[in-house]
């Protein structure tokens, strides 16, 4: 199974939230998976800091 691209979850949202152009829709995506990242490596540092419990 391949991971979708980033125009097929913009069509996506698109259809969830039609109000949005997919210039809107694109940053909204690109915004969560900037927050993914950021939330993954802080748990992946405080994992380390605890001895990963």
């Amino acid at each position: 199974m391949t991971s979708p691209t980033l125009d097929e979850l913009t069509d996506e949202l698109l259809r969830l939230a039609p109000a949005l152009d997919r210039e809107q829709a694109a940053a909204v995506l690109r915004k969560a998976y900037r927050a993914g990242l950021d939330h993954g490596r802080q748990e992946h540092a405080e994992g380390l800091e605890h001895g990963g419990w």
